[in-house]
């Protein structure tokens, strides 16, 4: 918000000067207007931070503040009651009792029992006066001082969205100020979520865009409002129309409207512009012709039909609003390079680079939902190195992880002072059989390669034991097959005569379609050292059917445009999440033909079948006709060996104490990404006594 000053004639200036010990001090300027509102005007040198008014006023983030308007109580200047938070340091309330002649009233500052003062979680007892003066230029002048020992992390008076509930009963009151460092896996080479989608767009773009409606990541699954503060359904669930906030801004300073959010989906669907259009199967049932914008603040989306998957598609992690001019004057180059301009909680800070494996981002002083973030900043560091990941936990040098191997998950449940917490998640680890490459392309074939491979030493191997087998949907959710139909495909559950058993029945499949066991096979893998553990498991599996394979290591930009144009080799191992635990939404995300994470387009023709049952699924509401196309499509993909899970994960997060208001969840990408929902709370550090601990964090099962 620019800073603007008012002036008024004939009237009295009243000038208050904040002194706070070992900080900075602030002048605010309260004049009055002549339609009787209090005009505030904020200046704060050294940077500190205040807010005013009884809500959230946005502030600048150095010298200049805004100003806001306040409405008096009363008569004239009786009672005005301003909060301000200076960063550090809450002070819950100003209190001026002034005679409506202001000649030689007396000023009170109503004391910690009326009006206390909130630091560190505690009530900081007699630490203000204030004071009254008549200087000789006729204005008057108000001192207050403020003795804190330290820095203070405190509770602002502020009004945060409805929807908001931080799960206090086990972190406490939200606080402000600070930063969290995200430890993160992959290198940040590039921010392109719409066209070239991989875990590390979501990092750079999440934390600084929007979508029209979010997932809670304080209950997972369920939606809560993003840009559109509310929307409507209509009655045949064949559209929604979404009313957006008022005043949303763009970080150049433009105003957000409707046509950024219509442009932004006909782009996601049509893949104009865009190299591999991430949300293109994910929005399939969305009708372009039956979408558009009634006003600048009100978009209607039409469907093709019913939509049996309601907001879910909106929630996706890729589905983030750009701005139509910034991408019309910058292409997909600015979505690969330029992270500027966004509408979300933080700005990518100044001065930076994508490529660089530490990014800074600071808090949107003019972010449209009141009271968030919570933080100053957000820092993130890209570690590919998996034992730098782990030293720098270790040594406090980052603050959160998700947790990439079980020998860091042991280390850290093992930490006197780090907080862990594991769930079964829709994260699976795939393997894609190249059905373009012959022999491959013989469904026998394939089927003989999955039997050959022991899922259970997997879990055991690569998870110790912190897995499941499960289908095609997650293990355990309500579209999962049961035992009986999923096992009864080959390959699919160890059989009673064992895995040596099983094998040597592939074997004897294979050599029944005259299979060559002196070919060569390309197994592509991505440079990362997670994913080539468990290609170097498969590799191994591999071998004790006869079949040889050179691993062809691919650097991780390259690896995601392989696997979108269908140009891997013949064996592909992917760290996959399903999307959503909705078959049309999950089983899409990889079968249908427009989606660039079906591995076996473009090589090979569409699929119809899978590709009508993909439809009846977005179409048909009732749950029982759902399910049993639900259980229709999963049998034929595991029939046709599209892909096969090697396992169902748990992940686990850990991060230190001060760390507060996270809730876990189910899959490693989503809008917790967005940061806006942690805060910093220096109160807890040095807090112990979690060696061993491994519930008792919101969101594990």
């Amino acid at each position: 918000m620019k800073s603007k000053r008012f002036v008024t004639t004939g009237i009295a200036a009243i000038a208050l000067l904040v002194v706070l010990t070992g900080v900075a001090f602030a002048l605010v300027q309260v004049t009055r207007d002549v339609d009787a509102t209090i005009n505030v005007q904020v200046i704060a040198p050294g940077g500190i931070e205040i807010y005013l008014d009884q809500g959230l006023t946005q502030v600048a983030d150095s010298v200049a503040f805004g100003s806001v308007d306040v409405d008096p109580f009363g008569k004239l200047l009786s009672e005005l009651s301003i909060p301000v938070w200076v960063k550090n340091v809450s002070i819950s309330g100003i209190r001026l009792s002034l005679s409506d002649d202001l000649d030689g009233a007396d000023v009170i500052f109503v004391g910690e029992e009326q009006n206390p003062i909130i630091g560190a979680g505690e009530v900081l007892p007699g630490a203000l006066s204030l004071h009254f003066t008549e200087p000789d230029d006729g204005e008057f002048d108000f001192i207050l001082t403020f003795q804190a020992e330290g820095p203070v992390f405190a509770e602002p008076v502020l009004t945060i969205p409805p929807y908001w509930n931080p799960p206090i009963d086990f972190y406490g009151q939200p606080v402000y100020g600070g930063q969290i460092r995200i430890n993160y896996e992959d290198p940040l080479v590039h921010a392109n979520t719409w066209g070239a989608y991989a875990g590390l767009t979501s990092r750079y773009r999440i934390p600084t865009m929007n979508s029209l409606v979010e997932e809670d990541t304080y209950q997972p699954g369920s939606i809560i409002p993003d840009l559109a503060k509310d929307w409507v359904q209509e009655p045949d669930l064949t559209g929604f129309t979404f009313n957006f906030e008022d005043g949303v801004k763009w970080h150049n300073g433009d105003d957000f409207t409707c046509e950024d959010a219509r442009f932004t989906i006909q782009t996601m669907i049509t893949g104009e512009g865009i190299t591999a259009p991430e949300m293109a199967g994910k929005l399939s049932n969305v009708d372009l012709d039956a979408t558009s914008c009634l006003d600048d603040q009100t978009l209607e989306i039409g469907f093709k039909g019913q939509s049996a998957t309601g907001l879910l598609p909106f929630v996706d992690r890729a589905f983030l609003i750009f701005n139509k001019e910034w991408f019309l004057a910058g292409g997909e180059n600015a979505m690969f390079n330029d992270v500027s301009v966004g509408t979300g909680p933080y700005r990518w800070a100044e001065g930076q680079s994508v490529g660089v494996d530490e990014q800074l981002f600071e808090r949107n002083p003019d972010y449209f939902k009141p009271g968030l973030p919570y933080t100053d900043s957000i820092k993130l560091f890209g570690i590919l190195d998996e034992s730098t990941q782990q030293a720098s936990m270790l040594a406090h040098l980052t603050d959160w992880h998700w947790v990439r191997n079980f020998g860091q998950y042991n280390t850290y449940v093992d930490h006197d002072q780090l907080q862990t917490v594991i769930r079964a998640t829709r994260g699976h680890h795939s393997i894609w059989l190249n059905k373009g490459n012959p022999p491959l392309d013989n469904v026998k074939v394939r089927q003989a390669i999955y039997m050959g491979i022991d899922r259970s030493a997997a879990i055991s191997v690569l998870l110790q034991g912190h897995g499941s087998e499960g289908f095609i949907m997650p293990p355990g959710g309500p579209w999962d097959l049961t035992q009986e139909q999923g096992c009864a495909i080959p390959a699919w559950c160890e059989p009673e005569g064992g895995v040596a058993a099983q094998r040597a029945e592939a074997i004897s499949i294979l050599e029944g379609e005259d299979f060559d066991f002196d070919k060569i096979f390309i197994f592509t893998v991505e440079d990362d050292e997670q994913v080539w553990a468990r290609a170097s498991f498969i590799g191994s599996q591999l071998s004790f059917l006869g079949i040889i394979i050179v691993f062809d290591i691919v650097e991780a930009n390259a690896y995601r445009a392989k696997t979108a144009d269908g140009t891997w080799g013949d064996i592909l191992n992917r760290n996959d999440t399903m999307p959503a635990d909705d078959p049309a939404l999950g089983m899409g995300f990889y079968m249908r033909c427009v989606s660039p994470n079906n591995h076996w387009t473009p090589q090979t023709p569409c699929d119809d079948f899978a590709e009508d049952l993909l439809d009846q699924l977005e179409t048909t509401v009732d749950p029982d006709e759902r399910k049993a196309l639900s259980d229709e499509l999963q049998l034929y993909a595991m029939e046709q060996y599209w892909k096969f899970p090697l396992y169902w994960e748990q992940e686990a997060v850990a991060f230190w104490p001060e760390v507060r208001g996270y809730v876990h969840q189910p899959q490693p990408a989503g809008s917790f990404l967005r940061w806006e929902q942690l805060w910093y709370d220096p109160a807890h550090l040095g807090d112990t006594g979690f060696s061993g601990q491994t519930t008792g964090v919101p969101g594990e099962q």
